[in-house]
């Protein structure tokens, strides 16, 4: 025995349509917050080139806990420019230029604790060479 099927109010097949409409855009949402966390925030960066450039002035006048402060936050910074580019994929080079670049200021930290400001000094230009080096493949203009 079959049933007999009724039409649908008016209303029930809108709140029918306007579900389905909901979830098809709730199964984008994935995608967008994927891509959105494939971006580099450029005031990450910003704040690297800042902190390299207050790092690099800490070392000259000896300010070794300024220098200390600087190389903690470079080195989380870095940390999260690696896994960007990991995560990234195809930028081989740039994960390894991050990596160098978390090795270089883990050494500066460790210069700075023996007061071994000269060696620090050219620690801090090789952290500024690598970051160029970078910059010269990814940058955005």
């Amino acid at each position: 025995m079959r049933r007999k099927r009724f039409p649908l109010p008016r209303i029930q097949r809108m709140k029918s349509s306007l579900i389905a409409v909901l979830f098809g855009l709730a199964s984008l949402l994935p995608n967008v917050a994927g891509s959105a966390e494939l971006e580099l925030d450029s005031e990450i960066m910003k704040s690297i080139e800042d902190l390299n450039k207050s790092l690099s002035s800490n070392i000259a006048i000896g300010a070794a806990a300024a220098s200390t402060s600087d190389t903690r936050e470079l080195a989380e910074l870095f940390a999260q420019v690696e896994t960007y580019f990991v995560a990234k994929g195809g930028a081989d080079d740039a994960v390894e230029l991050t990596r160098k670049s978390r090795v270089l200021v883990a050494d500066i930290s460790a210069s700075v604790a023996k007061k071994d400001f000269t060696r620090a000094t050219d620690q801090s230009t090789d952290l500024s060479r690598t970051c160029k080096t970078c910059h010269t493949f990814y940058k955005k203009s």
